[in-house]
């Protein structure tokens, strides 16, 4: 009887060792993911505000990104954006949103964007399923997506 409950006991904590690990596994994925979107953004912004541009790698970005974001666009992007706003100073993860459409998922990586004339901004960064930047804004704060 002894051994029973202690193989119960081992079958209880094994069980619950193995779901604590999964949940660990896909938190750890979205702080990766936010990471990713949240260094791309900054890589993007502090970029920008220096003069230049920040040329997105295939593993980075899709490549309609790649061409869209290129680098007259990026600059001028930052023109308005600094007329706006004044210079990006910072970013803060705020909110993800899992969209999905046509088929696929995007996850929207919302920041709470700081910058020298209002910190009522929002940057936007979409993922595809592979991680590779698929969409891009920086525009007044709304609470609503």
């Amino acid at each position: 009887m002894k051994t029973v409950i202690q193989f119960i006991c081992i079958l209880l904590i094994s069980a619950t060792t193995s779901c604590q690990s999964k949940a660990d596994k896909k938190e750890a994925s979205e702080v990766n993911r936010i990471e990713l979107a949240e260094n791309l953004s900054r890589k993007l912004l502090e970029a920008q505000k220096s003069g230049s541009y920040y040329k997105l790698s295939e593993s980075e970005a899709t490549p309609t990104m790649i061409n869209g974001l290129n680098e007259d666009l990026q600059k001028s992007a930052y023109i308005q954006i600094k007329s706006m706003f004044g210079d990006f100073e910072d970013l803060k993860f705020e909110a993800l949103k899992i969209y999905p459409k046509n088929g696929t998922s995007y996850d929207i990586f919302r920041f709470k964007g700081t910058f020298e004339k209002s910190n009522e901004v929002e940057i936007r960064a979409v993922l595809d399923k592979e991680g590779k930047l698929s969409g891009f804004f920086v525009k007044p704060w709304s609470d609503k997506l």
